[in-house]
């Protein structure tokens, strides 16, 4: 068994390369999704929270779990050029979800969520911790919205 490098500073500051995959998209043609940075998958993650203001003075903000383009803001932080350079912007989200099919979208999030490690597991994580939230009292869910 061979036995592996132990990294120092210097290696682990050097620009990682993102693994890049092909998708197909039946009747449009191909994409290219890649793997998120650190920091990329950082956003992501925080644009599925909203502040919600209190009313408490001692806090007077929460967050809760917004599950709002869900799929699009995935993709708009893996769909990239063959380079790797992203084509969208995070204000895409809302736009590329309202115009790309349900199968193209979920196609395009199931290789990202491959390469990314997303699992199953954190996809309900996000989903319990929205259920919870609007079981609380918030009616986000709510038609007079």
């Amino acid at each position: 068994m061979k036995e592996s490098i132990l990294l120092d500073r210097k290696a682990l500051l050097q620009q990682d390369t993102l693994r890049i995959e092909k998708v197909e998209l039946p009747g449009k043609g191909s994409v290219h999704v890649r793997e998120m940075s650190g920091k990329e998958k950082d956003i992501w993650e925080q644009s599925l929270m909203k502040q919600v203001k209190t009313g408490d003075r001692k806090n007077p903000v929460q967050y809760e779990t917004s599950l709002k383009d869900f799929r699009a803001k995935l993709a708009v932080v893996t769909v990239c050029d063959e380079k790797g350079t992203l084509l969208f912007k995070p204000t895409d989200a809302e736009l590329l979800n309202g115009r790309m099919s349900a199968s193209n979208l979920d196609r395009i999030v199931t290789a990202a969520q491959k390469l990314n490690r997303i699992t199953d597991e954190d996809k309900d994580d996000i989903v319990k911790n929205s259920k919870a939230d609007q079981e609380e009292g918030s009616n986000s869910g709510s038609a007079n919205n």
